[in-house]
């Protein structure tokens, strides 16, 4: 079907005052020779912006900014935001809220110290070493990485996450050389497979010596 002219202002007046009139859509459409389908958009205007799927959020707009500038401190989790913010909504919907915005993201927080462009270069120079080694001793047969792991009792152990804003540089962990407990392990892998768990329980132990 060829799609007809389109509607002049006095069309539109006409339609909108048969209606106002109390005349029905297939009336009006008989009246002014338009398919029913034209004038109901005329009658029933339809938004400009389409409606967002989904219930409706029960934050108002000044929590919704106070959680989000909350947030971006990056000090406290949705469960923390909900009690210190005195939210009534639901941890899951504050997620959903702060997923939404463009430079928050939930993340790990770095447990290493930033590497400077000279070791990065230096990483970077022996794995092409070892790329382009021809060099029966040095072969990865034999070389062994190894690497430990402790894990705090009273505190973080390195996993912790948070809300980052992305406008900021990334925040770490904090490190502390002695605490109120910790278990540490080491395992090693090389080309024939890897190590066994060890389990260190103080690093003057002559294991860890040996190691």
């Amino acid at each position: 079907m060829e799609r007809g002219p389109p509607l002049t202002d006095i069309e539109r007046g006409r339609i909108l005052g048969l209606h106002e009139a109390g005349f029905g859509l297939r009336k009006i459409s008989r009246k002014g020779e338009r398919l029913v389908g034209v004038d109901q958009r005329v009658i029933y205007v339809p938004p400009t912006q389409c409606k967002k799927p989904g219930p409706a959020t029960s934050l108002s707009d000044r929590e919704l900014r106070l959680l989000v500038r909350t947030a971006s401190k990056g000090q406290l989790s949705a469960k923390h935001l909900k009690l210190e913010l005195k939210l009534s909504t639901s941890v899951r919907t504050i997620q959903r809220v702060l997923a939404g915005v463009d430079w928050l993201v939930y993340t790990k927080m770095d447990n290493t110290l930033p590497l400077s462009a000279e070791d990065k270069r230096a990483r970077e120079g022996w794995a092409w070493e070892m790329l382009m080694n021809k060099d029966p001793v040095r072969s990865w047969d034999c070389i062994i990485f190894s690497d430990e792991k402790k894990w705090n009792l009273d505190g973080t152990d390195g996993y912790q996450t948070y809300w980052r804003d992305l406008r900021r540089p990334p925040r770490q962990t904090k490190r502390r050389q002695a605490g109120g407990g910790s278990v540490m392990v080491w395992v090693g892998i090389s080309a024939a497979g890897k190590t066994k768990l060890a389990v260190l329980q103080t690093l003057r132990k002559p294991l860890f010596r040996e190691c």
